[in-house]
């Protein structure tokens, strides 16, 4: 496998089915509360079938994919901080009343990439996707929030330049708000 030959391009509504296997790969959690299921598979259809809708915060037109050899290998999943207030919520329970992106910000909901092609800088490439993205929407920050108990989350983002700025509680978990001010 030739990551020199990586590719990032935008998401379509066919990438459904491998981005949504891959978003829930790297954070089944995060889709069964978003959807207030308790069925990974019932989760997943939601998003599938929501994936090519666009008042959704986990559309494909905040999606950017990364190939290798024409497989997926990773996926960053960004939105514009004022088009949250949108979104609506497939939830079947009530989510916490928090927003995690404040309206100058291209907020980073997903970055996951497949273990078979960690530490290659794949999720470098989909950063700067990313970058790109936000450039277009006039943003000038990207933020994320990292999980509390998975620290090596917020080392990682550090490396890629980013600061954490505040510390908040989603479902009782611990996370930490973190933001990149881009040029």
């Amino acid at each position: 496998m030739n990551v020199n030959l990586a590719t990032v391009r935008p998401a379509t509504p066919a990438d459904a089915v491998d981005v949504i296997d891959l978003i829930s790969f790297a954070d089944e959690n995060a889709l069964l509360y978003l959807t207030g299921q308790s069925d990974l598979q019932q989760a997943k259809r939601i998003y599938r079938q929501d994936f090519a809708r666009d008042d959704v915060y986990f559309s494909y037109l905040f999606t950017q994919v990364c190939f290798v050899d024409e497989q997926l290998a990773g996926c960053i999943l960004a939105f514009p901080g004022f088009l949250e207030p949108t979104f609506i919520a497939h939830s079947t329970t009530p989510l916490a009343d928090v927003r995690e992106a404040e309206d100058d910000e291209l907020y980073i909901d997903s970055l996951a990439i497949y273990p078979e092609f960690r530490g290659q800088k794949l999720s470098r490439y989909l950063m700067d996707a990313a970058k790109i993205l936000a450039i277009k929407y006039q943003l000038n920050r990207l933020s994320l929030l990292a999980d509390d108990a998975k620290p090596y989350l917020e080392k990682m983002y550090a490396g890629y330049g980013f600061k954490t700025v505040e510390t908040l509680m989603l479902d009782g978990v611990k996370h930490k708000k973190m933001t990149l001010v881009i040029n």
